[in-house]
Formats: structure tokens, sequence, C-alpha cells
């Protein structure tokens, strides 16, 4: 019994040995590692949406491309805390980007088409996209919500990080709605070849909740925390590893 014992044992050893050392080279998987706090430097592009005469969405005086604005520089000044990240914006101030290009007679495809170009030029670790929406029909819509493009799984990776930040962030008095990530394919923002990005739906400009929320600067700051722990969280906490 003893040797039938030990003979049983090892054949377990050497299944438990094939199963580690050769059957990941057998197969196509995606799987995040839990990995150390990421030493080399990383690039984050921010793309405040709109600007210049394209005001965005609207709402009496509130402009969408304002509330993009202000929040993008103060991702940036939280993202550059760390020495670790350089940060490039799209536009630093209140201007649109359709005058980089002849792409299209439509100012609007030049101003994204702009974006696109320096985003895939910049070959960056991961860019975001911030927006405002607007649901004049479902007033009752709420809350941040990050869109991706599905093309490449690195970007509902980014997502679904992100979009927990922000479905976890605190704020005295408001109710935050749980949302879930949202696959976009036709945003031309998020067709971005080189690199892995997801667009931030900040709120919704039709929601009386949220249009007051928007243009306060500690609710602002708020956001920013959500969206800079999402980052933190994405380059510190896994790597995405395609095994073959």
């Amino acid at each position: 019994m003893i040797i039938r014992a030990k003979k049983y044992m090892i054949y377990i050893l050497i299944l438990i040995f094939y199963i580690i050392f050769f059957l990941p080279n057998r197969l196509e998987i995606d799987v995040l590692i839990p990995s150390q706090p990421i030493a080399q430097q990383r690039v984050v592009v921010i793309d405040p949406g709109h600007g210049g005469v394209d005001g965005g969405t609207s709402y009496g005086g509130i402009l969408e491309k304002d509330i993009n604005l202000e929040i993008g520089l103060e991702l940036r000044r939280y993202l550059e805390k760390n020495s670790n990240v350089k940060v490039i914006m799209t536009r630093q101030e209140d201007i649109a980007l359709d005058h980089l290009n002849k792409y299209s007679s439509s100012r609007h495809t030049r101003d994204l088409r702009a974006r696109i170009d320096r985003i895939n030029q910049l070959e960056a670790d991961i860019f975001i996209s911030l927006h405002v929406d607007n649901r004049i029909n479902q007033p009752w819509q709420k809350g941040a919500v990050v869109l991706y493009y599905p093309r490449h799984q690195q970007n509902k990776i980014i997502a679904e990080i992100v979009q927990r930040h922000l479905n976890n962030l605190k704020y005295p008095g408001v109710k935050i709605k749980d949302h879930k990530i949202l696959k976009r394919r036709n945003l031309y923002i998020l067709k971005a070849k080189k690199t892995p990005g997801i667009l931030i739906e900040l709120g919704f400009i039709t929601n009386y909740e949220d249009r007051k929320l928007l243009v306060q600067k500690s609710y602002q700051r708020a956001l920013v925390k959500a969206i800079y722990r999402g980052i933190e969280e994405y380059f510190s906490g896994f790597r995405f590893l395609d095994l073959d």
C-alpha cells in the first residue's frame, strides 16, 4: 500500500509540473496578474472635449467645454504629484483644434482628428477624454459614466477600474448612481490606434442635481480623485499579459 501511495504521489507531482510549466504555453489567454507598483515613467494624455467656438452641450450659461477643461487641469495637477507620471493635455485653454489639419470640410471632424493624431503621435500609455452628457428627454439620468471602444481588451479593463472608483465616490448629500461601463463603436475619439483609452461622461447637464454639482469646485475635485485612483490602480495594481 505504501509503494502504491508513493506511485500515485509521483503521478500527481508530474501532473502538477506539466500544468504549471507546459500547459500555459499551449493556451492563448488574457489574464490580470498582480504586480509591484510601477517604477518606470508613464505617459497620460488628458483630452478635455470641445473648446473655442465649440462649447459642447450647454444649459443656460453653463458650457460643457468649461467643465471639461477645469476637471482636466485638476486631474493633471493630481497626476503630476507622482514623479513617474508625465501628463500631456490636448488643450490647456479655451481653444478648438480644428485649425491643425485639413482632413475634412467639417470643423468638428477636423477637431476630433487633431486630437486623435496627437494621441497617436505620443504613443502614450493611456488617454482620458472628458465630456458631459445631454439627455434632454431623460432628465433623470445622472452620474459619471465611462465609455470604451471594444476593439482592444485593454480599453475595457481601464473602463471597469475607473467606473468602479467613480461609483464609489463619496460626496456629502449626494447619492451616487451605480453605473455600468458602456461599449461604444461609433465615437470617433475612442478610435485612437496606438493608445488604450476611455471617454468619461462626467455627468448629465440636463439633470438638475448634476448640473449644480459639475460647477462646484469641491465636487470637481471629488470626481478627479476618483479618476486619479482608477488610473493609479491601473498602473500600479495590475499589468495585462497576453500568454501564447
